[in-house]
């Protein structure tokens, strides 16, 4: 009987082992984890930084169009071979002023 309870307590002590450390056990586990953990913080960093840029090239290609709009307006630039009308509004002398 004794032999009998060594070899089940040695049987028992090996599957807790190949459950800790052994393949596809507790530690392999732990390790995987903390590499999807990485990876993950990895890729959304990765992603902030795409969507900056994505951001920034979007900025950049409405830039010039708002510089050219402004100049426009602002400072009344035209493009060559263009023809540039301004409407001056009559300015409404019933209306009393301050």
């Amino acid at each position: 009987m004794k032999i009998f309870a060594v070899i089940l307590l040695a049987i028992i002590a090996f599957l807790g082992w190949e459950t800790y450390s052994g393949r596809n056990g507790i530690l392999q586990y732990r390790e995987t984890e903390q590499k999807l953990k990485a990876a993950s913080s990895q890729t959304e960093r990765l992603q902030r930084r795409n969507q900056a840029l994505e951001d920034e090239i979007s900025d950049l290609k409405q830039g010039n169009r708002v510089v050219e709009e402004l100049a426009r307006s602002e400072l009344g630039m035209v493009k060559q071979e263009e023809t540039f009308y301004r409407v001056i509004e009559k300015e409404d002398k019933t209306s009393p002023s301050k």
